[in-house]
């Protein structure tokens, strides 16, 4: 993700949000990548946050972070927004939160997304999700807790892996499908100047692509 986001990112950009940055990694990233910007990552989870300015800390990052509800979160408008695997699980309507998008973009600026797109694979994942709620229980939770620690305990602690064991249970509230990509977005100016291909790095994830938009120019 962050080279993509390296490699699509204008360098002009001042002003980088990373909208549910998760522990920093990728905040820190384009944080390094681009020196003269000001890099602001923001998450639900405060024990992610903690995580994430821990480890700027220890790294001498100059990426900030603060905990926040991103549909009730003021600090725009930035040059850019860059998320990875985190709008297809914000609750409540598209069009409010791509109308919010749109609004915490400045005219010219980017948003690079990487969320699941419709597919045959990912719409049997969401079924196995809502099948997995329905039998929720301690040895369920056990169990996708261990496989987790198979799978991702050297980039994760215990205690982050464990709080994002409830996320195996949530169906994507939204796909970036073609109806949301060529015209739910362009109607709040974000048009798709690009899509790449993201590789999967579990069977237990949802397929991803890249996908960029650029808000149209603020009139002069």
């Amino acid at each position: 993700m962050a080279a993509i986001i390296a490699d699509a990112m204008p360098k002009s950009a001042r002003t980088i949000l990373d909208l549910g940055c998760g522990s920093g990694r990728l905040a820190r990233a384009v944080a390094s990548a681009h020196p003269a910007s000001s890099v602001l990552g923001i998450d639900v989870s405060g024990g992610s946050i903690a995580a994430a300015v821990h480890d700027a800390a220890l790294e001498g990052s100059t990426a900030r972070f603060q905990q926040a509800d991103y549909m009730t979160f003021e600090g725009g408008p930035f040059d850019v927004i860059v998320t990875d695997g985190v709008l297809h699980l914000i609750p409540g309507d598209t069009r409010a939160l791509f109308a919010k998008l749109s609004r915490d973009l400045r005219g010219g600026g980017m948003l690079v997304c990487c969320m699941p797109y419709d597919c045959v694979y990912n719409r049997t994942f969401a079924v196995t999700r809502r099948v997995m709620r329905a039998c929720r229980g301690p040895w369920l939770d056990s169990l996708i807790l261990a496989v987790a620690r198979v799978l991702h305990g050297r980039e994760m602690t215990t205690d982050a892996l464990r709080e994002r064991v409830p996320y195996m249970y949530i169906p994507p509230v939204r796909t970036m499908t073609a109806e949301l990509r060529d015209r739910l977005a362009p109607s709040f100016g974000l048009r798709s100047v690009g899509t790449r291909p993201m590789p999967s790095i579990s069977l237990s994830q949802l397929k991803h692509n890249v996908t960029i938009f650029q808000k149209d120019a603020t009139p002069a």
